[in-house]
């Protein structure tokens, strides 16, 4: 995949600029990435489980950063992952893909072609990093309401439910990349497959942004410490 740079961001050479769109869990770098590229400021929440979610008038301006907010087994409505509800929670709940709504392929020469409009950057770093990532934001005097009694457990849970997201997306049509981190190159999933099956040991450092990304050990360490735990890219559920 041939990059670009802006500012010390990669990003796909074929992609439209325009159509840049960065998701994540709190705390993994959208805002900082949005003032790299000059994209439009401040996050907006968008529940995927709406009809119609793709046209909402804050997905006119991009680029830009946004929260989505997913269906959850037990709750009607779409939450965010940073929602209050999930503090002091033993067992997370899981993603009811079936409510997610996907915009239909284009079929007329004049209608919209929804799915080619966006591309979705998820940044999923390693969970064990942002924990300590927004630990430290916390404790250097940032008070934010997202980094208020957090646990590993629940950024885990934040950061696995993103890359299940990313791969339900990229299946049903939608255009996804990944990356490691804000300042780190991005993937598509086919690359991030191709680089997954060759030979090689992991490695043994710590996944931190500052690792030279076009090796393919690196990707490798970083895909095991960061994505759900045993899964594959074989469907776009886990089970």
């Amino acid at each position: 995949m041939k990059l670009k740079e802006k500012n010390g961001i990669l990003y796909p050479a074929k992609m439209k600029f325009s159509s840049w769109v960065v998701v994540g869990p709190p705390g993994c770098g959208k805002s900082y990435l949005m003032k790299k590229i000059g994209g439009y400021p401040g996050e907006v929440c968008i529940d995927i489980s709406e009809k119609k979610w793709w046209t909402v008038e804050p997905l006119t301006h991009r680029p830009r950063e946004i929260h989505f907010a997913f269906p959850f087994k037990g709750h009607d409505e779409g939450l965010s992952v940073y929602d209050e509800r999930f503090e002091d929670t033993k067992k997370f709940p899981d993603l009811v893909f079936d409510r997610i709504q996907i915009p239909q392929k284009k079929k007329f020469i004049l209608a919209p072609n929804w799915r080619a409009r966006f591309v979705f950057d998820f940044i999923l770093p390693p969970p064990v990093w942002l924990y300590e990532n927004r630990k430290k934001r916390l404790s250097s005097g940032d008070h934010r309401l997202v980094d208020m009694n957090l646990t590993k457990e629940w950024i885990t849970w934040q950061v696995h439910t993103y890359w299940r997201i990313a791969w339900f997306l990229y299946q049903n049509g939608l255009q996804v990349m990944l990356r490691p981190f804000n300042t780190a190159r991005p993937y598509s999933f086919p690359v991030l497959e191709k680089i997954l099956q060759k030979k090689g040991r992991r490695s043994d450092k710590e996944v931190i942004p500052s690792l030279d990304w076009s090796k393919v050990q690196v990707v490798k360490h970083w895909f095991d410490q960061a994505s759900p735990k045993k899964w594959k890219m074989q469907k776009w559920t886990d089970d």
